[in-house]
C-alpha cells in the first residue's frame, strides 16, 4: 500500500535488482476493506484467540490472501512471497534454498526464510548445504516464504479471518500445513529502517484495551490446547523430514512467481 515512490517500493526494487527472479507488486488491502477474500469474524476471534485483532492485522492477512489468489489465477505452481519490509542478507543462500526446496517439494507446503525468534528444533534435514527445520512451535513472522499452490488454495478455503497470519500458522494441524524454516535466515525484516512497523502501535493499543481476566483465563486454556495439539503434530513432522531421500525436479525448472 506504499506510495508509488515510497521507501518500501524503492527498497523492493533495489532488492530484486540483485535477484534473478520474475516478480511483481501486489497492492495491499487497506484496513476496513474486506477485499472479497474472507471476513473478519469477531466471534471466532473471541473463541480462538486471547485478544482481538487490529485493523492492520486483518489488512495484512487480506494482503497475503490476495497474493495467494493472484498466484493461483496466474497458474503458478509455487510463489515466493515477500512483505514490503524485507531485505536479503544472504543472496546465494536464499537462491540455493529456493532451488533445494524443489528437491523435497513433496515434504512441505510452506518454507519460511525468516523467523523473528529462535525456537527449539525437533526435526531437520540438510539438502545441498541448506538446512530445513521444523520448530517445536512455528515462529512468528511472514516476511519471506515459499508457498505451494495446493497450500494457497487450502488456506483460501477459510471463509473467515480471526487470527493474525503468523499466529494462524502456529496452529498448522488445523489444515494440515507442513511448515518448514530455513536456518540461518537468508532474509531479514527492516521495518525500522523504512519508517517503523505498521502494526506494532495498534497491537500495543489492543493489548491495553483487552485486559480482561476472563479472556486471559480463556487464553490460558487455549495455550494448553495448543501444546497438546502441537505435540501430536510434531510426531508427523519428524516423519516428514526424516523419510527416505527422493528425486524431485529443481525449482528453477518449475513455474515460480515472486510477489512483494
Amino acid at each position: 500500500m506504499d506510495a508509488v515512490d515510497g521507501v518500501r517500493r524503492q527498497n523492493t526494487r533495489q532488492q530484486f535488482a540483485r535477484l534473478p527472479l520474475e516478480w511483481r507488486f501486489v497492492t495491499g488491502v487497506p484496513p476496513g476493506d474486506e477485499g472479497g477474500s474472507g471476513r473478519y469474524s469477531p466471534w471466532r476471534n473471541l473463541a480462538r484467540m486471547k485478544r482481538s485483532m487490529t485493523p492492520g492485522e486483518v489488512s495484512c492477512y487480506h494482503g497475503h490472501r490476495k497474493i495467494w489468489q493472484t498466484m493461483l489465477d496466474d497458474g503458478h505452481d509455487m510463489a515466493l512471497v515477500l512483505e514490503d519490509d524485507f531485505s536479503v542478507v544472504d543472496r546465494p543462500a536464499l537462491l540455493l534454498a529456493i532451488d533445494n526446496a524443489g528437491l523435497i517439494a513433496s515434504r512441505w507446503d510452506v518454507v519460511k526464510f525468516f523467523d523473528f525468534s529462535s525456537k527449539p528444533v525437533i526435526s531437520s534435514r540438510i539438502v545441498n548445504q541448506t538446512e530445513f527445520v521444523y520448530h517445536k512451535y512455528p515462529t512468528s513472522g511472514c516476511v519471506a516464504y515459499l508457498i505451494r499452490a495446493a497450500a494457497a488454495a487450502a488456506l483460501l478455503q477459510r471463509q473467515s479471518i480471526f487470527r493474525p497470519i503468523d499466529e494462524d500458522w502456529s496452529h498448522p494441524w488445523e489444515i494440515g500445513l507442513r511448515l518448514l524454516s530455513v536456518v540461518p535466515n537468508p532474509v531479514t525484516e527492516i521495518a525500522i529502517d523504512l519508517g517503523g512497523s505498521l502494526l506494532d502501535a495498534d497491537r500495543q493499543g489492543i493489548r491495553r484495551t483487552n485486559r480482561n481476566w476472563l479472556r486471559s483465563l480463556h487464553g490460558n486454556v487455549l495455550a494448553i490446547e495448543k501444546q497438546i495439539q502441537s505435540r501430536r503434530w510434531q510426531k508427523r513432522m519428524r516423519q516428514v523430514l526424516g523419510g527416505p531421500d527422493e528425486t524431485q525436479p529443481r525449482l528453477a525448472k518449475q513455474n515460480i512467481r515472486s510477489a512483494a
